[in-house]
């Protein structure tokens, strides 16, 4: 298996010359300045909604149901609503009539100005107690995930909504759970607004409804799974013949150890031992540290650096490289696999 226990222990393990011949300058803790990649990964949330009769008997409406989750995947900095804050149009119309039309207009043109990558829309309960499930797929430039969803009916005296706000999603944990909060919409007025919408002048802010009706309990959970995809960051530069290369693993955990490899193809190779629990998305022969570029520990910012020259002879040669993570069991940490051809 790859990396053998003993030799992955160590950032030391003496490597005089790989098979390619590629003579090593230096490795060790630098910072990747130049290498970071957006990393993709798809999750899976479940929201699930416990808002019943039995847990919120205060001025329980009859056919309870929560309207369509809608959000989207944004820049930190990046807000669609605060606590304290005014409700947009997008919001207020969301949280009267569960409409997603206006909120996600706001989150296009949240997209066309950069702050957002992908706009979220999934399905509703139907009938509370009750869960939906969406996928959906997050960047590391994306980081941060918004979603909100309308309580229907609405008690007496709370024209409202469930949200989380800001969840992140880098780096990318592998299950998350967080408390969806009862909010009032902080735009029209709060009596009898199942009967009237009225503007109130000046207009409410939004606030957590932590009394009468919900009294703190909570009305459900957004889960976040990830399901797949990269956890490294790799990048591949200069790769000349006879000038020196640089391997830059970005991402990691500070102090953690990295390896990096290298084939001629794709294919697969799994290492299960010695703390490392990987799928290579590239072809290794039996002797897979015959195909070992470089590994150490990652520095203070999660990177790790790692310089070579590159053999004149290898010219034209096309090379398949790839990164992975020790101690992530029973969870690969991995990269990208990054095709480079030497010039």
């Amino acid at each position: 298996m790859l990396p053998p226990q003993d030799m992955a222990s160590s950032a030391l393990y003496p490597i005089a010359t790989l098979v390619v011949g590629l003579t090593i300058l230096s490795s060790g803790a630098a910072r990747a300045q130049n290498c970071d990649p957006a990393l993709a990964a798809r999750y899976e949330v479940v929201f699930e909604s416990t808002w019943s009769a039995s847990t919120h008997p205060a001025d329980f409406p009859p056919g309870p149901h929560m309207s369509g989750l809608v959000g989207g995947t944004r820049r930190a900095g990046v807000s669609f609503w605060n606590l304290g804050g005014l409700a947009s149009a997008g919001i207020e119309s969301m949280a009267e009539t569960g409409s997603k039309t206006a909120l996600i207009a706001e989150v296009n043109a949240a997209i066309t100005a950069g702050d957002v990558e992908f706009v979220l829309s999934g399905g509703g309960i139907g009938t509370s107690p009750g869960s939906v499930t969406m996928q959906f797929d997050v960047t590391s430039d994306f980081s941060r995930v918004t979603l909100v969803s309308m309580i229907a009916p609405q008690p007496r005296l709370v024209r409202g909504r469930v949200g989380i706000r800001s969840v992140r999603r880098r780096p990318f944990p592998r299950l998350r759970r967080g408390r969806p909060r009862a909010l009032r919409r902080g735009h029209r007025q709060r009596h009898q607004l199942h009967r009237r919408n009225n503007n109130t002048n000046p207009a409410d802010p939004i606030t957590q409804i932590t009394g009468y009706p919900f009294f703190g309990v909570p009305l459900g959970t957004f889960t976040f799974t990830k399901l797949q995809g990269e956890c490294l960051g790799l990048c591949v530069t200069n790769l000349v013949a006879g000038q020196t290369a640089t391997v830059e693993v970005s991402h990691g955990t500070p102090g953690e150890m990295v390896a990096v490899l290298w084939s001629t193809s794709l294919g697969s190779y799994q290492a299960s031992s010695g703390g490392w629990c990987v799928d290579f998305g590239i072809a290794l022969p039996g002797n897979p540290l015959s195909r070992l570029v470089a590994m150490g520990a990652c520095d203070a910012n999660g990177d790790f650096v790692h310089t070579a020259t590159v053999p004149a002879a290898l010219q034209g040669r096309a090379f398949q490289f790839q990164s992975a993570e020790k101690n992530t069991c029973p969870d690969p940490c991995m990269s990208r696999v990054v095709a480079a051809t030497v010039q």
